[in-house]
């Protein structure tokens, strides 16, 4: 007789309590960024993606509202039925022109585009070479599908090429990597990856989701990061994915590529063509974002500001962090228990920095997760950062 399902659930829920790993929802309510309301107490959050803080921005709501006005609030079918509008290729084409590249097409999210994308273009007899950090939704696009999945070593190219001459076979073959590692704020080694596909004849995918808006002069992401200092070409990279909902302060994911391959997509990508378009409220914010972070952007300034304040400041009193140009600075604490502790410190000193434990990163790394926006303010930086002090917050403590 097999187990009763009620026994099963709470036995795991049970498992992960004692793990100092169970979860649970916490209902925030958004205020004017960087603030939020939780349990009747306003704290500065520093946990959100919102990293140029334009999902409270006059002109993103408003432009939110005017394509409502314009559309109404659903698409009512997938765009391959009756989805398709205007909205949604004016928003293809202004990501495209971000890109580099010649074609764009939104999904509903960036986890569905990884799997889309990665589920469409190889399969059995194919190999997928995963870097080991990569993120959730890519390490289930791979698994669905079904290519034989090899996972290099974090950023360690020397790793990834001994795979590589040991991969044989006719089969296609792609590397794919994020571009800034969510949990790590450090960046893939663009510029290695590219040699390494071109000396090995396979194609190339990155995870722009925390690049996009942030990273390169008109906030391209990492590729135009390393074009601006000469090191990588847009047309080097087959497939850009990305996000709409961090930097850009919407909703939903996208694929930047050529035109074919777009069209390709449109006929064999599962998750596109069996999901409901995004709607229009969605895309209109969408706009209004991209129309945000063109150069000169006083919203990218104040981020690349912040960074600049925050990196130091947490270098400056020893606090592990990361040490690249990006808006995620991870203070590795160690064990579950000591992230949550902290992070309940902090919450009652006014911070909402969320504890980070496995799955999502690996087992001995839990930490705290501080991610800073365009919003914060320099003295909301100065405080987070003295409360960490004065709580004894040391890497690996």
């Amino acid at each position: 007789m097999s187990q009763d399902w009620n026994q099963f659930v709470e036995g795991e829920l049970s498992r992960l309590e004692s793990l100092d790993r169970r979860r649970a929802l916490r209902r925030i309510f958004a205020r004017e960024s960087p603030l939020v309301e939780f349990r009747g107490r306003r704290l500065v959050n520093f946990s959100s993606n919102d990293y140029l803080g334009l999902s409270q921005h006059a002109a993103v709501t408003e432009g939110a509202t005017r394509a409502i006005a314009r559309a109404g609030a659903s698409a009512s079918s997938s765009r391959l039925i009756c989805g398709n509008s205007d909205l949604h290729e004016e928003l293809e084409a202004a990501l495209a022109d971000l890109k580099g590249k010649e074609a764009a097409l939104t999904f509903a999210s960036g986890f569905s585009a990884n799997l889309g994308l990665l589920s469409s273009l190889v399969g059995p007899g194919d190999h997928i070479f995963s870097d080991a950090l990569n993120h959730g939704s890519i390490v289930d696009g791979c698994r669905l599908s079904r290519a034989a999945s090899v996972v290099f070593r974090h950023n360690d190219l020397d790793h990834l090429e001994e795979l590589l001459k040991d991969c044989s076979g006719p089969g296609r073959r792609l590397v794919v990597s994020d571009s800034v590692f969510s949990m790590e704020g450090d960046l893939a080694d663009l510029p290695g990856l590219v040699s390494l596909c071109r000396r090995y004849d396979c194609r190339l995918m990155l995870d722009e989701a925390h690049a996009t808006g942030v990273l390169g002069s008109r906030g391209g992401g990492l590729v135009e990061h390393f074009q601006d200092g000469g090191k990588a070409r847009p047309e080097e990279i087959e497939l850009l994915m990305g996000t709409l909902s961090k930097a850009l302060g919407s909703f939903g994911g996208f694929v930047a590529c050529s035109a074919s391959m777009r069209d390709y997509l449109i006929n064999r990508c599962r998750p596109f063509i069996f999901a409901t378009a995004l709607p229009p409220a969605v895309l209109g914010a969408a706009l209004a974002g991209l129309e945000l972070i063109r150069p000169p952007s006083k919203v990218r300034e104040n981020l690349r500001s912040n960074m600049q304040r925050m990196r130091s400041r947490l270098a400056r009193h020893g606090l592990g962090c990361s040490q690249g140009r990006t808006s995620i600075f991870p203070v590795l604490l160690g064990s579950e228990e000591r992230a949550l502790q902290v992070s309940q410190r902090l919450l009652d000193r006014g911070f909402l920095v969320a504890a980070i434990r496995p799955p999502s990163v690996p087992p001995g790394t839990s930490r705290l997760r501080i991610t800073v926006t365009a919003s914060h303010s320099e003295a909301q930086i100065d405080e987070l950062v003295g409360s960490l002090t004065e709580i004894g917050c040391q890497a690996g403590s």
